[in-house]
């Protein structure tokens, strides 16, 4: 009989590949999840509130926290890389390390669950970004959100689609979930500071979220919030202010007004890591640098990439925190149905 190392290696600590391991291990499974930085959790740990019912990004992050550490099934690795992975008889054979201490170990499954990085704003040299005080990106938002909603706004900005659907600077997809982090954004900004005025330039509002649709429509109607459809052509800092060059496409007419704060809503790309472990292991990847799946007629996992390799969250395309933790999920019952089904076959 062939025996079988029943050890699953879940590579990446965000709110995906948190949930693999979770639920690996609620299978009574050994789980080791490895995370490069020196927490678990990813960009969501940063995160203010979530769309669409504003639950603490920290709080959804302290609670997986807690579920991993009281499962001595699991075993957490900080700080630490896997340079290479490769498929050996059946099995994982995964190379990592912390802190030069290089490190060997077989496994019987594995999980990919790399996450995403955010588009260099600075790419926008007409928006200023880095430049000019008074314009961040979205994750700036999120990560300063205190001290942000703290500052006098008279006139804020939000620019939609920084990197997204622009094949001249940035990548040619959607990123899926700017519309409504900057709606939540603006929604938070109205909130606190219920006078200010704030303006949100879009291409195309994709609120294919449920309830997406309903909480634009309130940030709109309720908050007062003005959307103009339209692209900002050149932000230019003026007399202590931003001076905001922009055109309604709608009504065809050129725009210019006066901001404290311009919000940019960049682009999700894939994380630099993930392409060498896919290609390691035989997956491939899209155009665009994310994970391809293999054709579901040839697999009975949505979120299967090669035989015993598994993927979740938004190293596969953008996603929100929802579809992350749903996606962690489907990863481990894939994990799970693959070891039972090879236990079978090996006996």
């Amino acid at each position: 009989m062939k025996m079988l190392n029943e050890g699953v290696l879940v590579i990446g600590g965000g709110v995906a590949g948190m949930q693999a391991a979770i639920d690996i291990a609620a299978s009574g499974r050994e789980v080791v999840l490895i995370e490069k930085d020196k927490n678990l959790g990813g960009h969501v740990k940063e995160y203010g509130a979530l769309f669409p019912d504003l639950t603490e990004g920290a709080s959804l992050v302290g609670q997986k926290v807690r579920v991993i550490k009281s499962n001595p099934k699991i075993t957490v690795l900080l700080g630490t890389e896997v340079s290479k992975l490769q498929k050996v008889d059946g099995l994982i054979k995964a190379n990592y390390s912390n802190t030069g201490n290089p490190k060997e170990k077989i496994f019987s499954a594995a999980v990919i669950a790399t996450g995403f990085e955010n588009f260099d704003g600075k790419k926008y040299g007409e928006y200023g970004y880095g430049r000019f005080p008074g314009v961040i990106t979205g994750i700036d938002f999120e990560h300063q959100e205190e001290a942000v909603l703290k500052k006098p706004i008279q006139t804020a900005v939000f620019i939609k689609c920084v990197g997204s659907r622009d094949r001249s600077k940035g990548m040619p997809y959607c990123s899926k979930i700017c519309c409504m982090y900057t709606a939540k954004q603006a929604l938070e900004l109205k909130k606190a500071q219920p006078k200010a005025q704030v303006y949100v330039f879009y291409m195309d509002i994709r609120s294919n979220f449920k309830n997406g649709e309903e909480f634009v429509r309130g940030v709109m109607e309720n908050q007062h919030v003005k959307y103009i459809r339209g692209r900002v052509g050149k932000v230019i800092p003026t007399n202590g202010r931003l001076l905001i060059r922009a055109e309604d496409t709608l009504m065809g007419v050129p725009l210019e007004l006066e901001a404290d704060l311009v919000v940019l809503a960049t682009a999700m790309v894939p994380s630099p890591n993930t392409p060498e472990l896919v290609t390691q292991v035989g997956g491939n990847l899209d155009n665009n640098g994310f994970i391809m799946p293999i054709p579901m007629t040839e697999s009975e996992n949505p979120m299967s990439l090669t035989e015993g390799v598994f993927y979740a969250g938004a190293c596969g395309f953008p996603c929100d925190v929802k579809d992350a933790l749903n996606q962690g999920s489907a990863a481990a019952a894939g994990v799970l149905s693959y070891l039972q089904s090879n236990r079978g076959a090996a006996k």
